[in-house]
């Protein structure tokens, strides 16, 4: 064998070394990648997941209800936070309780509300709530579920704010004729009706009627 057979043969030999190691190197490489795009995938699908969840909570919140309708329900967010002891809204937040635990997300209601805010066709009082609100303070409503149990509240207000024990306005002589939102006011100060007559003392930031 000459030198340049021999040189050819260790060549090629080399050469197919150099093909082989290629080869071997490149598998591990297609393996990296293909973990690699699992684990973007896996990262992604856990930031989908995680602001889903987010968002759902958020959802939840009063903030959300004036950052994404603005104007129409900055004033109901106002007094769910101001702590105003007169609002109804303020036992209810104190408890816990936030805008869809009494507003229920109904999907007619919501694409109603929608048209009515792109459409800017939602009139406001001069105290910046909506003057076309819905009346949900009924006892109907509030008696409702796991709410208030009219015989508890009955028991429990007998002589009220220091008031004589003789009096409760949840057993008056009104013949059932009140509805609670005519004292209970959520967003604006309660009015005690039975001062309309009586002399009687105020629960803490209420007003008397006068109507």
């Amino acid at each position: 064998m000459t030198e340049q057979d021999k040189q050819g043969a260790f060549g090629g030999e080399a050469e197919s070394g150099r093909v082989s190691d290629t080869q071997h190197t490149s598998q591990p490489a297609a393996k990296m990648t293909r973990k690699n795009k699992l684990i973007v995938v896996g990262v992604v699908a856990a930031v989908l997941v995680a602001a889903g969840a987010g968002f759902w909570v958020w959802h939840e919140q009063p903030s959300f209800c004036n950052a994404i309708c603005h104007s129409p329900m900055d004033k109901y967010v106002e007094t769910y936070y101001e702590g105003d002891q007169g609002k109804l809204v303020t036992a209810h937040a104190e408890a816990g309780d936030a805008c869809l635990d009494c507003h229920e997300a109904e999907i007619t209601t919501q694409v109603s509300e929608v048209m009515a805010w792109v459409s800017d066709s939602y009139p406001m009082s001069e105290d910046g709530l909506l003057a076309t609100g819905k009346e949900f303070a009924t006892e109907e409503f509030c008696t409702n579920g796991d709410c208030h149990n009219m015989t508890d509240v009955v028991n429990s207000t007998w002589g009220f704010a220091g008031n004589d024990e003789k009096y409760n306005p949840h057993s008056s002589h009104q013949d059932n004729n009140l509805e609670c939102g005519d004292c209970h006011k959520v967003h604006e100060t309660s009015t005690l009706y039975c001062a309309k007559c009586h002399d009687m003392n105020l629960p803490e930031g209420w007003e008397a009627t006068n109507e």
